[in-house]
């Protein structure tokens, strides 16, 4: 599959469109949230997620669960222990009222999710062996062969895509403007805590049964082990901060 943090790429172009019709929190994690059974399974195995009928009964309300935690546990707490140089271009979305906006435009936020889920399965109709572009279009599964190895087409256009994909958010993210605003000291008891949770997450999952050999169990269980810390992380923090 292509990484799953490369997929909000191909929405980020609607971002320029008027705010009226779209939310870009709501294409990101609409973006995303199909490979969000693999991190609940903590496997690389969907079964739900990736379907017509799963986009309505668990993409779209998984993915307005995962606003709520982003945008009321997450961002503030997170965005502050970020680098001066992501907070100077992001840290003017620290006072954006998610509830008020979401009341406000319920309907544009379930348009959107919608569309960045049908942009994450249409990404991954080119790139997935069982995808539908590639049992339509045959000449996907020839071969390419590199250093004696035969890839598939729809494998390399998956590692190509991700990587664009990668780069175009990265782009995106530097061409962001810088604002005046208050920047925050990161504080690496934070990160400690992060990591260590992180930590402690994958240490019971290994204990439950993954083995190291299991490359795409791994990986997606180091993903759902990064956001459990980060949220129970953010949440300690903003319960501190509190008192």
């Amino acid at each position: 599959m292509p990484f799953t943090f490369s997929h909000p790429a191909i929405v980020l172009p609607l971002r320029r469109l008027s705010k009226r019709w779209f939310s870009l929190t709501a294409l990101v994690i609409g973006s995303i949230v199909p490979d969000f059974e693999y991190f609940i399974r903590m496997r690389v195995n969907s079964i739900y997620s990736h379907t017509f009928g799963g986009i309505f009964w668990f993409d779209l309300p998984l993915a307005l669960m995962l606003a709520f935690i982003f945008h009321g546990i997450i961002r503030n707490v997170f965005f502050d222990n970020l680098p001066f140089c992501f907070q100077r271009r992001i840290s003017i979305w620290k006072d954006f009222n998610w509830s008020r906006y979401f009341r406000n435009h319920v309907f544009v936020v379930i348009f959107s999710v919608l569309i960045g889920v049908l942009s994450h399965l249409f990404w991954d109709g080119f790139t997935h062996e069982d995808g539908y572009f590639v049992k339509a279009i045959p000449s996907l599964t020839h071969h390419a062969y590199l250093w004696g190895y035969a890839i598939p087409y729809f494998k390399c256009l998956q590692h190509i895509s991700t990587l664009a994909g990668l780069i175009l958010i990265v782009f995106t993210v530097i061409r962001l403007p810088k604002n005046e605003v208050i920047l925050v000291k990161t504080q690496l008891k934070f990160w400690f805590l992060f990591l260590g949770i992180a930590a402690l997450v994958l240490i019971i999952r290994f204990w439950c049964g993954l083995e190291i050999s299991q490359y795409g169990h791994v990986i997606v269980s180091m993903i759902s082990a990064s956001f459990i810390s980060l949220t129970i992380t953010c949440l300690l923090f903003s319960r501190l901060d509190k008192n």
